[in-house]
């Protein structure tokens, strides 16, 4: 591997019958045993197959067997590879998964699926900036909650990037509304609002989707995991 890159991989987390036995053997006992706790099936399958997804796809840039990929969990619960040569990062909703791998450093991805919510202008004014709400409040009924979407992936992608997950506060991380590829606040510790940068990632209708990564220029490639050959 040469220059920055970034993968992103995505597809479903439908578990076919005849897949089980492949994906739980790309599992190490921890996972099996964990997996072996859940009391849905549907849970213990979707399980299953995002894991051995994960370990599956890392194998294929460190060339190791997916058992022997070692993830490890940060101080905040945020998973990290013990061989730092690409650093990775996952999200799921319903039945999909997005994967993104790269050699950028920190980065975090977000997936949600476009939903018609009740309660939107109370998730708006406690994790909204000033700023947001006011762009936000300015849009049609129609706009509302597509863009809603769009502006919680992108937070959501930005504390999971720094490692810190909801806790550290969505509205200090507050998206430019004029320029939505970027901050216009981060909190302190993580740099300037300038050191970041957003992308949008197009998948189906449906699917809202947002890449944070530090503001350097990188290739990109978007792979769909059932059309791939790994």
């Amino acid at each position: 591997m040469s220059g920055l890159f970034v993968d992103l991989w995505h597809g479903d987390l439908l578990l076919k019958q005849s897949e089980e036995d492949c994906y739980w053997s790309l599992l190490n006992d921890d996972e099996k045993q964990k997996a072996d706790k859940y009391t849905r099936p549907e849970f213990q399958k979707k399980y299953v197959k995002t894991r051995g997804v994960l370990r599956k796809i890392l194998a294929s840039y460190l060339d190791v067997e997916p058992k022997c990929v070692g993830i490890k969990i940060g101080d905040y619960g945020k998973p990290y590879l013990a061989e730092d040569s690409v650093n990775f990062n996952l999200s799921h909703t319903g039945n999909k998964f997005v994967l993104a791998v790269g050699n950028v450093g920190d980065m975090g991805i977000d997936l949600e699926q476009h939903k018609d919510r009740k309660n939107l202008s109370g998730l708006v004014e406690k994790c909204f900036s000033d700023e947001e709400r006011v762009y936000w409040h300015s849009l049609s009924e129609m706009q509302k909650t597509q863009m809603f979407f769009r502006f919680w992936v992108r937070k959501e992608a930005f504390v999971k990037a720094v490692g810190r997950g909801i806790a550290l506060g969505l509205e200090q991380c507050v998206v430019d509304p004029e320029s939505q590829a970027f901050f216009l606040n981060v909190p302190e510790d993580y740099g300037l609002a300038s050191d970041w940068k957003i992308v949008d990632i197009q998948l189906k209708q449906e699917d809202i989707c947002a890449l944070v990564t530090k503001d350097l220029e990188f290739d990109y490639k978007q792979t769909e995991l059932n059309k791939a050959n790994i």
